[in-house]
């Protein structure tokens, strides 16, 4: 005699549509929030600090969502690797568009004296005191 053990752990299904719509919209509240928050920032350095949390916060309930919902495992795997490569992307695109709006105000890249930013092996650390 052999028993059975259920390692079926999921949501059951009549629960899905709920979860999923609970979580598409906290991933669209957060990322109106954010909207409103780019929209109230006074210059694009401050506002691009709004897009990353869209990416990271939005693109995982929706990963999430689409976890429940969906029981393809070629879904699943293919929605996780679509929110991977935004997150990472998320990065490279903020460092791009950010050297681009430096490099339009100040038409150069790096770092100069006087723009009171320290600048590592070069300029002693803040406070005054030396390493040793």
């Amino acid at each position: 005699m052999t028993l059975a053990m259920s390692t079926d752990m999921s949501v059951p299904a009549s629960h899905h549509p709920i979860i999923t719509g609970i979580l598409l919209g906290l991933a669209v509240g957060i990322t109106t929030i954010c909207c409103i928050g780019m929209a109230s920032m006074r210059d694009a350095y401050q506002r691009i600090h709004f897009s990353t949390v869209v990416v990271s916060f939005s693109t995982t309930l929706v990963i999430v969502a689409v976890w429940v919902e969906e029981s393809d495992p070629q879904a699943r795997i293919k929605v996780v690797l679509i929110g991977g490569l935004l997150f990472v992307m998320n990065a490279v695109l903020n460092h791009a568009t950010t050297k681009a709006i430096r490099i339009k105000e100040r038409l150069h890249w790096d770092v100069q004296p006087g723009e009171g930013i320290p600048i590592v092996g070069r300029d002693p650390p803040a406070g005054g005191e030396q390493r040793k």
